[in-house]
């Protein structure tokens, strides 16, 4: 090898051993020879980059090299096949450089039938009922349980055997030799497909697999103060695994029917409520709709359009905490239309009677409780 040690892994002279070590291990991925059967150079290509992370990440390699070389190695008896001195096989090396089993050498894994599939349902709740919850039921189609087998497979238990082929682990050891050293791979049972049995009198209702497809009916606890677009999880409700495999869970997913009489602001409830000119100008007593139910509520005299009255702990109870939001009542004024002579002209002479000095003497004012109706 000729080839500068640094070039070969991309790094600058002055690089640490950590630097080295991420090239190294981003080159070992791309340059695997069992992930490049297409590149007849990969073999050389990743024995190169190994014998280049060997040198540099050795302080005194590293030192006789960036001094002499690659020849200055050679003749302290540092270079030539020294790439995997150290190693047994590649399934040791990646294990001391990535600390775990990579491209499926070495280790075991959990064997065994694979897990279910979490599932997603929609839930339609009224505002009432995401302010005080409840309980409810959901249907959802998933796969569940064979009835027909119990989620055996087969309805007789003498036709369910340990698979011959990997003697019940559900996985198979496969060992290649490479010019490197032994290539160990564990993989699923081709045969049994990890369950570790297999079936020679499968249920005619689920085909061997212990489950099947069916409409279930689920009980769902909703908490008080939930909002549109939130999700509950009941975990193990979803999709049954295969063959006993664990069940994956069941999302809820909340949507909260609009109310057309409130708007939903956090955990606030806005409510708009009308009142004549006469009524806010002469004040009125009004009942009011609450979550709760209807309310008396009084306005004053002169009240002006956008006029907020707060209903305390009269909205959505917190759903993590103690307490309730406020209902918010903010004054519509309503202005008659249509009016016929004598109503216009009782107007006019109203309005000679009242003068400036009956009005809000601060218009800008309307337009302040405006923006914090909107704003919140």
């Amino acid at each position: 090898m000729s080839r500068d040690y640094y070039e070969v892994l991309g790094v600058p002279r002055d690089a640490d051993t950590q630097t080295i070590k991420k090239a190294y291990r981003r080159l070992a991925r791309e340059l695997h020879p069992d992930v490049n059967d297409h590149d007849p150079q990969a073999e050389e290509k990743f024995k190169e980059a190994t014998e280049a992370y060997e040198v540099l990440c050795d302080d005194d390699k590293r030192r006789i090299f960036d001094t002499y070389g690659v020849d200055g190695l050679r003749r302290g008896g540092g270079g030539g096949g020294a790439g995997f001195e150290g190693f047994n096989d590649l399934s040791d090396l990646f294990g001391t450089f990535f600390g775990g089993d990579i491209f499926g050498m070495g280790g075991r894994a959990p064997a065994g039938p694979p897990p279910g599939a979490d599932v997603a349902v929609e839930l339609v709740i009224d505002l009432k009922e995401a302010a005080f919850g409840v309980t409810t039921d959901v249907e959802v189609e998933l796969m569940d349980t064979c009835r027909e087998c119990g989620g055996a497979g087969s309805k007789d238990p003498s036709a369910i055997r340990r698979c011959v082929d990997c003697d019940g682990a559900g996985r198979r050891r496969s060992v290649r030799n490479t010019p490197f050293g032994q290539f160990v791979q564990m993989a699923p049972c081709p045969t049994c497909r990890g369950t570790g049995e297999t079936i020679t009198d499968p249920c005619p209702e689920c085909r061997g697999s212990g489950r099947a497809m069916r409409v279930k009916s689920l009980s769902v606890d909703v908490p008080a103060g939930i909002s549109d677009g939130q999700r509950i999880r009941l975990t193990g409700q979803g999709a049954v695994g295969g063959r006993g495999g664990r069940p994956g869970d069941l999302y809820v997913h909340v949507t909260v029917r609009p109310d057309p009489r409130f708007e939903r602001q956090g955990d606030d409830i806005v409510y708009i409520q009308p009142l004549t000119m006469v009524q806010a100008a002469l004040g009125a007593t009004v009942s009011i709709p609450t979550i709760d139910g209807e309310e008396e509520v009084e306005f004053r005299p002169g009240t002006q359009p956008g006029e907020t009255r707060v209903l305390r702990a009269r909205g959505i109870p917190h759903l993590r905490g103690r307490g309730r939001g406020d209902q918010r009542v903010v004054v519509n004024v309503m202005i008659p239309r249509n009016l016929n002579q004598k109503q216009e002209d009782l107007l006019r002479e109203l309005e000679e009677c009242c003068g400036a000095d009956h009005y809000d003497p601060k218009p800008e004012g309307v337009f302040h409780r405006l923006k914090n109706f909107f704003t919140g």
